[in-house]
């Protein structure tokens, strides 16, 4: 064997100190003058950075690649080339910025009440955790509070959803307190559905979409805000998502994410996201709490009793009545009471197609003109 010290040195022989390592290290071209290849860089390098501030997001750290690659020796047509992707790109960003409606709040909701806090928040801190309880609005309300604050122009605002329908009938209900279409300024992306274009400034899509959207734009440079919707529903694909965001955070200090959940500890999210202040001193991300609007209901208990009228349950043995027969029956006692709509809730799709026949069967004028509609909504749906 050899002098593991002699193939020490031999390696050391061929390696320039640190020194000297450190000398020839490339410096940006906007800073020192010079390319990065270590050349004197383009007599326009530096004029062409500043206008990248008037560009589109996911445009800007592909244009500086190119920028920096200039050299004295650089032809023309390539400088031409260059200004006129950025001509395009900033000619875009301006076509986005006069797309944004005049935006309106229904005052009937919680969160307009405290959209001027939530505001405040959004613009002060990268990182925003809102809380509020179903009927607050801040599913519809959040994105256009920051399309009010200027954001959505240079990248759009992307707004997660757990399941494909809630993201399309979100856009809609956004879409239309817009007065726009879905396909315009507000967009969808789901499973074998894109809705969206270079006009879109809201992004509807499902977490899934987002997630797997990080394989191809790491630094997520088609956004300049993200909205993780539901965060306490805390699927695979939020956890996935709530971890890389953290991590993105530190390489992208442009990014503004907003957290939106229901009132389930929201300590756990806001220490996930804690960032150095302007002192350095460490702090969790601030919690804004929106209510929700609250409506009297009756709790009504009813038995499931057995085809005599008995109740069995009370007398130790089953009910020889179904569930779905449970059902009609409740349905019908509630089509007494007067007017008005029925929401069932089953555990799964095979319960929601038994019952949904069994009601069909039982009125078989439903669906015909009649007052009657049975409407069954699971997750396969298209």
């Amino acid at each position: 064997m050899g002098d593991p010290d002699g193939q020490h040195d031999a390696r050391n022989a061929t390696r320039p100190d640190r020194d000297q390592r450190a000398d020839r290290k490339p410096r940006r071209s906007g800073e020192s003058g010079k390319s990065r290849k270590g050349g004197p860089s383009h007599p326009q390098a530096r004029s062409l950075a500043r206008e990248l501030d008037h560009c589109m997001l996911r445009d800007r750290v592909r244009l500086r690649s190119q920028i920096r690659r200039l050299t004295p020796q650089s032809s023309s047509g390539e400088l031409d080339r260059i200004r006129d992707r950025i001509e395009r790109s900033a000619e875009l960003l301006e076509r986005r910025t006069a797309l944004t409606p005049r935006i309106e709040y229904p005052p009937e909701l919680p969160v307009s009440e405290r959209r001027d806090e939530i505001a405040d928040a959004i613009r002060t801190s990268r990182v925003v955790i809102i809380c509020g309880e179903t009927g607050s609005g801040k599913t519809t309300q959040i994105p256009k509070l920051c399309l009010e604050l200027g954001l959505g122009r240079a990248g759009m605002i992307g707004h997660t959803q757990p399941r494909r329908i809630a993201a399309r009938s979100v856009a809609d209900r956004i879409a239309s307190e817009m007065r726009a279409s879905v396909g315009g300024i507000v967009g969808t992306k789901v499973r074998f559905g894109d809705k969206t274009g270079p006009d879109t400034l809201v992004k509807l899509m499902t977490d899934g979409i987002l997630l797997a959207e990080t394989q191809g734009d790491r630094r997520l440079e088609a956004y300049d805000t993200i909205i993780i919707d539901e965060a306490h529903e805390r699927s695979l694909n939020i956890d996935f998502l709530l971890g890389y965001l953290r991590q993105l955070l530190d390489k992208r200090r442009d990014l503004k994410i907003i957290v939106t959940s229901a009132t389930i500890d929201p300590e756990r999210f806001a220490e996930h996201f804690a960032l150095p202040d302007e002192h350095g001193v460490v702090r969790p991300a601030p919690i804004i709490e929106v209510s929700g609007r609250m409506y009297p209901v009756d709790i009504r208990y009813r038995p499931r009793v057995g085809r005599d009228g008995s109740e069995p349950e009370f007398e130790g043995r089953e009910s020889d009545l179904s569930m779905a027969e449970a059902i009609v029956e409740a349905v019908d006692e509630c089509a007494t009471q007067g007017p008005g709509d029925a929401l069932i809730f089953l555990p799964g799709e095979r319960e929601i197609r038994i019952s949904a026949k069994e009601l069909r069967n039982a009125h078989p004028e439903a669906g015909h003109g009649r007052d009657l509609e049975i409407l069954p909504l699971y997750a396969r749906l298209s």
